[in-house]
Parts: C-alpha cells; structure tokens; sequence
C-alpha cells in the first residue's frame, strides 16, 4: 500500500478516539466494490463452511472465481501467477476500471498483462521485487504463494484510506514487517490462533485470500477484536523481565535476556532434562555473552546515532516472539559490535585478523562459560512446567 507503512500516528488516533455518527458509521460500511454477478451457492464445498461469505463476495466482486463450475478449492494453494492475476484486478477496480486485461501477446505468459499493469500503475517496492521474480525465477509463476507476499501485494497497491484501524495493535507476534499491522488494526487478519500469530512463511490458501479480499471490499465483514498477550518471561518461565538469572563474569544476565535461549533449549531437549539448562548457559557465553565483554576490553563504543539507531529499531520490534525491547536492543547492539571488533582486528592484520579476532573471542567465551552462575531464581524454577507451557504457546510453532 502506498506509504501505508508509514501511517501518520495523529490520524489514527483521531480514527479511534473520534465517535462516528450513525451516518458517518454507515457510510463506513459501504461496499468499496458492487457486485456484478449473483453468486447464487454455486460452490458446494463452501457450503456452510467458514469461509462461505468471503467466497460469495470475492466472486459476486469479481475478484475470483472457482476452480470449477461447481468447486471453489478453499483449501488449495494460490501461485505466484495467480496472485498478480488477482492483485492486478483488484487495484484496477478500486481505480474505477473494469478489472479486465488484455489477452497476452503471441508467447506470453497468461499472467503478463496482469503483470504489466501492476508495473506501470503500482510504485511499491515490494510488489516490483515480486513482480521482477516472475521473470527472472522459472518456478516462481507456478509457485505457491506465501502469506506475507500476498500481503505485501495487497499493501502495495491498496490507497491510504482503505484500512482505517478498529482494532488496537501494535505488534505482530511472529512479523517484523511494518507493513502487517495495518491489516489488523484494521480487521482484514486477526491471525491464526488468540496471539495472533501471522504465519507469514505458511502457503496461501484460496479461503484465506477469499477472507482477506472481502472483508477489504466489504467493510462491514472487518473483524473486531483483542488479541492475547503474549511474553517469556511473564508467561512461560513466569517471573518479571528484570529478575536475575545467570552471572557471567561481573555481569547479570536478566530474564528478559536470557529467556530466549533457555525456552529454546528446554524446546530442542524435549523437555527438562539436566543438559537443557546446561546448554542454555552454554550457548549464552558462547555466542551472546563475549562481544560486549571485549568491546569494553578493548574500548570499543558505538556512537550516538548507532545507538539511537539500535533503540529505535528495538523498540520498533518490542513484543516480537514474546520478546521485550530490551532483549532486541542487547542483540543488535552485539552485532553492531560485533562488526566494529572483526574491523578493528582486520585493520590491525588484513590477512590473520578475522581468525584472530574468533579464537580470541572463542577464549572469551571458554572462560565466561566457568563463570557462569545461575541464580536462586534460576534454580528454583520449575523447568518442567515451563517446557509444558512453552508447548502450548506459540513459540512451539515458530520453533518447529
């Protein structure tokens, strides 16, 4: 969607705070499409099914149809090809047009009208990226598209007034991409469990497409709702974020740091067995306890606009995976230092440096790893009810 990423924060909170008259809400619930055909039950695998109402109002729009006479496929994929098909269709009725291309010239692809319409008329990133990969990758026409490409499609080329938010979110928990938000602020996903997870990797079905075109088209079909919250430490190892868990070397490591990598490896251990909580506190010396340490060994320090940087960037991915801004800050401070160290050792020595720099780093790592100590609080928790929890949330799907 043109600079629908960018959504000006006093706009929406006007949309949200602002009461709407009975006029203005019914106005708000005005089809942004007619219907043009009667969709009449056509499809009898839909029939009472979830999706019955989106696929009526997807093809009394236009915007897609059946697999057959008979059969929508709620279930099947959506390629690439196909996509750009509907994408394409969708942006030229919303533009006034009729939704209708060009036959594709004498050893064009079906799909390459659709395609050069959204190249002329579209000035999204995203969706020429998409756009450039129809050409350029043999397998990608054909290829079953993902969820979050689909939406990429469908932000590129929506206008900014078309996802007014209902809906108070400010994180998705399995998406970075700034661009998703705005779909459930403004009810077209509401995601695939009560977290709200986006599964952004996960094939596209046509059901799920259906969903989202209509509930775009229609305003009146957009979803009202709260989504469940969802932390590490709160809700799976169950203490606050700033409790301490881990010594290394002079150094506390709290929960909010050290959640991560032990959910993780209780998840890969398949349960509390003695060497999971060992591996946690293995794996944290060795690869996010040392680059700090050194930095400040050897006076390293990031300047003013890297660190307002890195906050900012932080703070933009605060809740993402269950994790606090302060988890997201320490990492991308340790890359970001991690790169001025490997430079610093580089300089020094083009030809050795880089393996100078890890074989220090490894002997870091070795002898923070005999420091480590875990807290009273880290020894009195029971990691067998974490593990339990940890696998009826969603971070046993991202983990999968």
């Amino acid at each position: 969607m043109r600079n629908i990423r960018f959504f000006c924060a006093a706009l929406a909170l006007s949309l949200v705070l602002a009461p709407l008259s009975p006029s203005a809400r019914a106005a708000e619930a005005q089809p942004l499409l007619p219907s043009v055909r009667e969709y009449a039950g056509a499809f009898s695998d839909v029939t009472g099914s979830w999706c019955e109402r989106y696929v009526e109002t997807v093809y009394e729009t236009g915007l897609m149809d059946g697999t057959s006479a008979e059969r929508f496929d709620p279930d099947s994929s959506l390629t690439y090809a196909q996509i750009t098909a509907i994408t394409a269709r969708l942006s030229s009725l919303l533009g006034g047009g009729d939704g209708a291309f060009p036959p594709p010239e004498d050893g064009e692809a079906w799909y390459q009208p659709c395609a050069a319409y959204l190249s002329e008329t579209c000035d999204d990133e995203m969706v020429h990226a998409l756009l450039k990969n129809l050409s350029l990758l043999p397998q990608y026409p054909t290829a079953a598209c993902i969820r979050r490409d689909f939406v990429w499609m469908l932000a590129g080329v929506l206008p900014d007034t078309a996802l007014p938010p209902i809906n108070e979110v400010s994180c998705v928990i399995d998406s970075v991409d700034q661009g998703v938000p705005a779909f459930y602020r403004a009810g077209i996903l509401n995601g695939l469990d009560a977290y709200g997870s986006f599964g952004g990797e996960a094939s596209l079905t046509r059901g799920a497409a259906a969903a989202m075109l209509s509930r775009i088209v229609d305003p009146a079909q957009r979803l009202h709702f709260t989504l469940k919250s969802f932390d590490l430490c709160r809700d799976i190892l169950q203490v606050s974020p700033d409790t301490i868990l881990l010594t290394v070397g002079e150094r506390d490591v709290t929960a909010a740091l050290f959640a991560n990598q032990l959910s993780t490896s209780l998840y890969q251990r398949g349960g509390p067995a003695d060497n999971a909580l060992a591996d946690a506190i293995r794996f944290w010396c060795l690869y996010h306890a040392p680059v700090p340490v050194m930095a400040e060994e050897k006076g390293i320090l990031l300047s003013r606009q890297e660190l307002a940087d890195i906050s900012q960037s932080a703070q933009s991915m605060d809740g993402y995976l269950g994790l606090s801004s302060e988890y997201w800050q320490y990492e991308h401070t340790s890359t970001a230092l991690n790169l001025q160290l490997r430079d610093l050792y580089c300089q020094a020595d083009w030809k050795t440096g880089e393996s100078l720099y890890h074989s220090d780093l490894e002997r870091l790592s070795q002898s923070l790893l005999e420091t480590a100590a875990p807290s009273a609080a880290l020894r009195a928790m029971d990691l067998s009810a974490v593990y339990h929890r940890l696998t009826a949330s969603p971070f046993a799907h991202w983990t999968d």
